[in-house]
Protein backbone atom coordinates (compact mmCIF):
# COMPACT_ATOMS: atom_id res chain seq x y z
CA UNK A 1 0.00 0.00 0.00
CA UNK A 2 2.65 2.54 -1.03
CA UNK A 3 -0.35 4.92 -2.29
CA UNK A 4 -0.99 5.31 1.23
CA UNK A 5 0.83 7.40 4.23
CA UNK A 6 3.60 6.81 5.19
CA UNK A 7 1.53 6.33 9.07
CA UNK A 8 -1.25 4.76 7.58
CA UNK A 9 0.15 2.28 5.63
CA UNK A 10 2.13 1.50 8.50
CA UNK A 11 -0.30 1.48 10.62
CA UNK A 12 -2.63 -1.05 8.41
CA UNK A 13 0.40 -3.13 8.31
CA UNK A 14 0.70 -3.54 11.92
CA UNK A 15 -2.72 -4.56 12.49
CA UNK A 16 -2.53 -7.41 9.63
CA UNK A 17 0.66 -8.32 11.51
CA UNK A 18 -1.23 -8.61 15.08
CA UNK A 19 -3.81 -10.89 12.62
CA UNK A 20 -1.54 -13.11 11.74
CA UNK A 21 0.16 -13.65 15.36
CA UNK A 22 -2.97 -13.98 16.89
CA UNK A 23 -4.45 -16.45 14.23
CA UNK A 24 -7.61 -14.31 13.35
CA UNK A 25 -7.39 -16.17 9.86
CA UNK A 26 -7.77 -19.65 11.62
CA UNK A 27 -11.26 -18.03 13.28
CA UNK A 28 -12.53 -16.99 10.46
CA UNK A 29 -14.36 -20.47 9.62
CA UNK A 30 -16.51 -19.47 13.02
CA UNK A 31 -17.29 -16.31 10.99
CA UNK A 32 -18.09 -18.03 7.56
CA UNK A 33 -20.25 -20.40 9.54
CA UNK A 34 -22.48 -17.64 11.18
CA UNK A 35 -22.85 -16.92 7.73
CA UNK A 36 -24.11 -19.79 6.80
CA UNK A 37 -26.31 -20.78 9.23
CA UNK A 38 -28.03 -17.05 8.73
CA UNK A 39 -28.91 -17.62 4.58
CA UNK A 40 -29.76 -21.12 5.47
CA UNK A 41 -31.63 -20.80 8.90
CA UNK A 42 -33.71 -17.76 7.65
CA UNK A 43 -36.14 -18.96 5.18
CA UNK A 44 -36.89 -21.93 7.95
CA UNK A 45 -36.97 -19.63 10.94
CA UNK A 46 -39.99 -19.27 11.05
CA UNK A 47 -40.68 -22.76 12.24
CA UNK A 48 -38.01 -22.42 14.85
CA UNK A 49 -38.43 -18.75 16.97
CA UNK A 50 -41.32 -17.25 14.77
CA UNK A 51 -41.31 -14.81 12.25
CA UNK A 52 -40.28 -11.62 13.95
CA UNK A 53 -37.81 -13.24 15.77
CA UNK A 54 -35.63 -15.12 13.02
CA UNK A 55 -33.41 -12.23 11.37
CA UNK A 56 -32.58 -10.44 14.81
CA UNK A 57 -31.51 -13.49 15.98
CA UNK A 58 -29.57 -14.92 13.47
CA UNK A 59 -27.56 -11.33 12.87
CA UNK A 60 -27.26 -11.40 16.07
CA UNK A 61 -25.03 -14.63 16.00
CA UNK A 62 -23.30 -13.11 13.12
CA UNK A 63 -22.15 -10.13 15.30
CA UNK A 64 -21.10 -12.18 17.73
CA UNK A 65 -18.75 -14.15 15.25
CA UNK A 66 -17.41 -10.94 14.61
CA UNK A 67 -16.08 -10.05 17.48
CA UNK A 68 -14.21 -12.97 18.35
CA UNK A 69 -12.79 -12.57 15.12
CA UNK A 70 -11.16 -9.17 16.06
CA UNK A 71 -10.41 -10.90 20.05
CA UNK A 72 -6.93 -11.30 19.44
CA UNK A 73 -6.73 -6.79 18.86
CA UNK A 74 -7.19 -5.53 22.26
CA UNK A 75 -8.62 -2.00 21.16
CA UNK A 76 -10.18 -3.15 18.30
CA UNK A 77 -11.75 -5.89 20.38
CA UNK A 78 -12.95 -3.95 23.24
CA UNK A 79 -14.16 -1.41 20.43
CA UNK A 80 -16.17 -4.20 18.64
CA UNK A 81 -17.46 -5.51 22.14
CA UNK A 82 -18.60 -2.07 23.14
CA UNK A 83 -20.54 -1.74 19.23
CA UNK A 84 -21.59 -5.96 19.38
CA UNK A 85 -23.27 -5.60 22.94
CA UNK A 86 -24.94 -1.88 22.03
CA UNK A 87 -26.37 -3.93 18.66
CA UNK A 88 -27.45 -6.88 20.13
CA UNK A 89 -29.18 -4.88 22.57
CA UNK A 90 -30.94 -2.90 20.57
CA UNK A 91 -31.99 -5.68 18.55
CA UNK A 92 -33.33 -8.13 21.22
CA UNK A 93 -35.07 -4.52 22.81
CA UNK A 94 -36.57 -3.96 19.67
CA UNK A 95 -37.82 -7.10 18.97
CA UNK A 96 -39.66 -7.56 21.77
CA UNK A 97 -41.34 -4.05 21.93
CA UNK A 98 -41.15 -3.06 18.50
CA UNK A 99 -39.25 0.52 18.96
CA UNK A 100 -38.69 1.93 15.53
CA UNK A 101 -35.79 4.12 16.68
CA UNK A 102 -34.00 1.40 19.54
CA UNK A 103 -34.18 -0.64 16.24
CA UNK A 104 -32.56 1.66 13.85
CA UNK A 105 -30.17 2.11 16.21
CA UNK A 106 -28.99 -1.43 17.04
CA UNK A 107 -29.14 -1.46 13.08
CA UNK A 108 -26.26 1.07 12.72
CA UNK A 109 -24.70 -0.21 15.29
CA UNK A 110 -24.68 -3.76 13.59
CA UNK A 111 -23.39 -1.70 10.29
CA UNK A 112 -20.74 -0.30 12.12
CA UNK A 113 -19.72 -3.39 13.83
CA UNK A 114 -19.38 -5.89 10.35
CA UNK A 115 -17.97 -2.55 8.68
CA UNK A 116 -15.17 -2.44 10.84
CA UNK A 117 -14.94 -6.42 10.71
CA UNK A 118 -14.96 -6.10 6.93
CA UNK A 119 -12.08 -3.37 6.74
CA UNK A 120 -9.67 -5.76 9.25
CA UNK A 121 -10.47 -8.61 7.26
CA UNK A 122 -9.58 -7.17 4.43
CA UNK A 123 -6.60 -5.83 5.56
CA UNK A 124 -5.24 -8.73 6.51
CA UNK A 125 -5.70 -10.17 3.15
CA UNK A 126 -3.80 -7.83 1.42
CA UNK A 127 -1.20 -7.97 3.90
CA UNK A 128 -0.97 -11.91 3.15
CA UNK A 129 1.91 -13.34 2.23
CA UNK A 130 1.00 -17.08 1.02
CA UNK A 131 -2.07 -18.66 -0.13
CA UNK A 132 -3.68 -20.88 2.73
CA UNK A 133 -7.13 -22.49 3.58
CA UNK A 134 -7.34 -19.18 5.81
CA UNK A 135 -6.77 -17.01 3.40
CA UNK A 136 -9.36 -18.30 1.47
CA UNK A 137 -12.02 -18.50 3.63
CA UNK A 138 -11.24 -15.03 4.86
CA UNK A 139 -11.53 -14.01 1.39
CA UNK A 140 -15.01 -15.66 0.52
CA UNK A 141 -16.06 -14.06 4.42
CA UNK A 142 -15.07 -10.59 3.31
CA UNK A 143 -17.24 -11.24 0.22
CA UNK A 144 -20.24 -12.24 2.24
CA UNK A 145 -20.02 -9.15 4.35
CA UNK A 146 -19.98 -6.86 2.09
CA UNK A 147 -23.17 -8.24 1.07
CA UNK A 148 -24.82 -8.37 4.30
CA UNK A 149 -23.26 -4.81 5.16
CA UNK A 150 -25.43 -3.83 2.23
CA UNK A 151 -28.50 -5.12 3.03
CA UNK A 152 -28.34 -3.70 6.50
CA UNK A 153 -27.77 -0.03 4.55
CA UNK A 154 -30.88 -0.81 2.95
CA UNK A 155 -33.08 -2.08 5.64
CA UNK A 156 -32.28 1.51 7.35
CA UNK A 157 -33.02 3.13 3.78
CA UNK A 158 -36.37 1.96 4.30
CA UNK A 159 -37.00 2.57 7.91
CA UNK A 160 -35.73 5.97 7.48
CA UNK A 161 -36.79 6.71 4.07
CA UNK A 162 -40.59 3.96 3.17
CA UNK A 163 -40.46 3.53 -0.54
CA UNK A 164 -37.29 3.69 -1.33
CA UNK A 165 -37.30 0.71 -2.61
CA UNK A 166 -40.01 -1.32 -4.29
CA UNK A 167 -41.05 -4.76 -4.81
CA UNK A 168 -42.79 -4.71 -7.54
CA UNK A 169 -44.82 -1.98 -7.99
CA UNK A 170 -45.79 -1.69 -4.20
CA UNK A 171 -43.30 0.41 -1.87
CA UNK A 172 -41.25 -2.03 0.30
CA UNK A 173 -42.31 -1.49 4.19
CA UNK A 174 -41.90 -3.36 7.16
CA UNK A 175 -44.61 -5.80 7.63
CA UNK A 176 -45.91 -5.40 11.50
CA UNK A 177 -47.12 -9.62 11.59
CA UNK A 178 -43.26 -10.46 9.65
CA UNK A 179 -40.82 -7.59 10.18
CA UNK A 180 -38.44 -10.51 9.28
CA UNK A 181 -39.56 -10.89 5.48
CA UNK A 182 -39.12 -7.31 4.95
CA UNK A 183 -35.23 -7.54 6.07
CA UNK A 184 -35.12 -11.05 4.15
CA UNK A 185 -36.21 -9.37 1.07
CA UNK A 186 -33.46 -6.46 1.57
CA UNK A 187 -30.96 -9.71 1.90
CA UNK A 188 -31.75 -11.18 -1.08
CA UNK A 189 -31.63 -8.43 -3.20
CA UNK A 190 -28.67 -7.07 -1.91
CA UNK A 191 -27.19 -10.61 -2.97
CA UNK A 192 -29.11 -10.29 -5.91
CA UNK A 193 -26.94 -6.83 -6.70
CA UNK A 194 -23.69 -7.92 -5.58
CA UNK A 195 -23.54 -10.69 -8.08
CA UNK A 196 -24.94 -8.34 -10.77
CA UNK A 197 -27.61 -11.12 -11.21
CA UNK A 198 -30.50 -8.52 -11.44
CA UNK A 199 -33.94 -10.12 -11.57
CA UNK A 200 -35.71 -7.09 -11.11
CA UNK A 201 -38.34 -8.13 -8.86
CA UNK A 202 -37.03 -5.39 -6.18
CA UNK A 203 -35.74 -2.74 -7.64
CA UNK A 204 -34.62 0.61 -5.79
CA UNK A 205 -36.74 4.17 -6.30
CA UNK A 206 -34.74 6.81 -4.33
CA UNK A 207 -31.86 8.24 -5.54
CA UNK A 208 -29.63 7.15 -2.50
CA UNK A 209 -30.98 3.59 -3.23
CA UNK A 210 -29.87 3.83 -6.48
CA UNK A 211 -26.15 5.19 -6.31
CA UNK A 212 -25.95 2.62 -3.39
CA UNK A 213 -26.94 -0.17 -5.68
CA UNK A 214 -24.43 0.51 -8.12
CA UNK A 215 -21.36 1.05 -5.42
CA UNK A 216 -22.67 -2.40 -4.37
CA UNK A 217 -22.23 -3.90 -7.94
CA UNK A 218 -19.32 -2.08 -8.68
CA UNK A 219 -17.64 -3.22 -5.31
CA UNK A 220 -18.87 -6.83 -6.00
CA UNK A 221 -17.14 -6.93 -9.13
CA UNK A 222 -14.09 -5.55 -8.38
CA UNK A 223 -13.21 -7.48 -5.25
CA UNK A 224 -13.25 -10.52 -7.01
CA UNK A 225 -11.27 -9.44 -9.58
CA UNK A 226 -8.57 -7.84 -6.68
CA UNK A 227 -8.92 -11.28 -4.62
CA UNK A 228 -8.40 -13.42 -7.44
CA UNK A 229 -5.56 -11.63 -8.79
CA UNK A 230 -4.09 -11.50 -5.10
CA UNK A 231 -4.57 -15.23 -4.70
CA UNK A 232 -2.69 -15.88 -8.27
CA UNK A 233 0.23 -13.66 -6.79
CA UNK A 234 0.81 -15.10 -3.69
CA UNK A 235 0.55 -18.63 -5.50
CA UNK A 236 2.95 -17.62 -8.46
CA UNK A 237 5.49 -15.80 -5.61
CA UNK A 238 5.19 -19.32 -3.15
CA UNK A 239 5.72 -21.58 -6.15
CA UNK A 240 8.66 -19.33 -6.86
CA UNK A 241 10.69 -20.40 -3.36
CA UNK A 242 9.63 -23.13 -3.55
Amino acid sequence: MRFLPGRVSDFLQTVAHRDFQGGALGRHGALLSSLIILFGALPLGHFLVGENLRFPLLLALVLTTAVFVNSHQRWIYVLTLIIGVGAISGLAYSAYFDSAPIRIAGEMLGLALLGLTTFVMFNSLLHAEEVSQDTVIGGICVYLLIGLCFALSFILMTDLSPGALALGTEPLVRSAADSSAHSTTLLYFSFVTLTTLGYGDVRPIGELARMFSVAEALIGQLYLAIFVARLVALYVVSSQRD
